[in-house]
């Protein structure tokens, strides 16, 4: 079940990156944020993200997560006054099952993330 933005109850901080790529099979959107748990997400078009599905993520400073299996817990249309933005669509996700390499590289990203932070 999708539910809104603002009823989506996180566990663990979600750390800027903005830096970030997320390429899903239906779009390739910018990052957002980011956390062990899951992924937020902006696309330039309207998209349909299943229940499911498989991703990448990339980042300029070299961070590549491939094959992320994540369940969509939100979507957002975003109704942004300023041209400036090319934004329609944002998206939350929880990533599920993932590897413990996939867990250790995730957890290499969010440390660069933090270090960004500070």
């Amino acid at each position: 079940m999708v539910t809104e933005k603002s009823s989506n109850k996180r566990k663990d901080k979600r750390l800027e990156a903005k830096s970030g790529i997320a390429v899903t099979p239906n779009a390739v959107c910018q990052v957002v944020n980011l956390s062990k748990d899951g992924i937020s997400f902006k696309c330039t078009k309207e998209h349909y993200f299943p229940f499911e599905w498989t991703m990448n993520i990339y980042d300029i400073a070299g961070q590549s997560l491939e094959q992320l299996h994540v369940k969509k817990v939100w979507e957002s249309w975003l109704n942004i006054q300023d041209d400036q933005s090319p934004f329609t669509m944002e998206v939350g996700g929880r990533f599920q099952n993932l590897s413990s390499s996939q867990k250790d590289q995730l957890n290499t990203y969010l440390q660069q993330l933090l270090a960004m932070e500070e």
